[in-house]
């Protein structure tokens, strides 16, 4: 009989989230006059240009065109649905989901606090980019509905990723149900709710990369995990060019890592990677506030950490000790 190890946490921000209207007021600062948006990027556009949407379909018949600073943001949430309704959809989610794996037999895991990667992060805060954005309205009760209804573990410490890895890690009877792609690349069966047409994937040994039908990357095993090492995550908040001065991205390690055949050449073009974003030592203010000496293998091992979940507890990957397993030089 199977085992399935479902990851709670994404079906209560999902549901909950879907069980309100939020909208943004943007108010002129000096003039006092308002207008409703769905969100800020159809006001502005792209939150890091800020050059786009609505404002700039506005400044296009200005003089003087309005800059996004100018005006004053507020956020608007609303229940659309009766609790009963989002209760229920939650319900819907969690065993439909279930059937369709095929899951003989079920455990469930809801997070709680942060993670310890926040603590661990240096560079850039753990998911720090979230922090303003609003908690749903519902999601306290939906959060304490399914942690009753199902009889949830709540994890504290660790999130929950890494919770249901440990318990499905190495076991080919066990697998995990849930969204994140970071499951992808630790080596555990996996079902993900949103690709059910894939049923459970088998994520072990090294593994591949490709490119699905429209052009995202896609990827599963070892190679997949150091591709997110190398990339970026603006959902977890890093980024292997945090602090250098190259451009790159997601679509850049994949040219590159592709070619790997082997851990070794992928190690070995993942180092090649790092030293090219960081070819000197250099002094950076992390996101603490205190002063830190990086290099290619610092930030390398930062994203590693980042990106890894966890098999078991403490289960750092010591990159140096990997690198040099794999007879690759730290000073070449």
């Amino acid at each position: 009989m199977s085992t399935a190890h479902f990851d709670l946490d994404c079906v209560k921000y999902a549901v909950s989230s879907v069980g309100e209207k939020r909208e943004v007021r943007v108010i002129h600062r000096s003039s006092g006059r308002e207008i409703i948006v769905p969100t800020r990027t159809d006001w502005y556009g792209h939150w890091k240009k800020k050059e786009g949407g609505k404002l700039a379909e506005i400044n296009k018949g200005r003089d003087s065109p309005f800059t996004w600073d100018e005006f004053d943001y507020e956020d608007i949430q609303t229940q659309k649905e009766p609790i009963a309704n989002v209760l229920h959809s939650a319900k819907m989610k969690v065993e439909g989901a279930i059937k369709a794996s095929g899951a003989g037999d079920c455990k469930f895991y809801i997070g709680s606090g942060e993670s310890f990667r926040v603590e661990r992060s240096t560079l850039l805060e753990y998911k720090g980019n979230r922090k303003d954005q609003l908690k749903p309205l519902l999601i306290d009760e939906v959060t304490e509905y399914l942690s009753r209804k199902y009889k949830a573990e709540v994890v504290k410490g660790y999130e929950v990723d890494d919770v249901v890895v440990m318990n499905s890690y190495g076991k080919s009877n066990h697998f995990i149900i849930g969204e994140d792609k970071d499951f992808y690349g630790t080596g555990s069966n996996f079902f993900n709710l949103n690709k059910q047409e894939e049923g459970i994937v088998d994520t072990r040994g090294f593994g591949s990369l490709w490119l699905d039908e429209g052009g995202k990357v896609r990827g599963k095993g070892m190679i997949f995990k150091l591709l997110q090492a190398c990339s970026e995550d603006n959902s977890d908040n890093y980024s292997a060019n945090c602090y250098s001065k190259v451009r790159w991205g997601e679509k850049s390690a994949f040219n590159a890592l592709s070619k790997a055949k082997n851990p070794a050449e992928a190690f070995k073009i993942a180092k090649d990677i790092f030293k090219k974003l960081y070819p000197e030592k250099e002094k950076v203010i992390g996101w603490k506030g205190d002063e830190i000496e990086i290099d290619w293998l610092y930030v390398f091992q930062e994203c590693l950490d980042m990106c890894h979940l966890h098999r078991w507890e403490n289960d750092f990957i010591p990159l140096e000790e990997v690198l040099s397993k794999l007879n690759i030089g730290i000073g070449d």
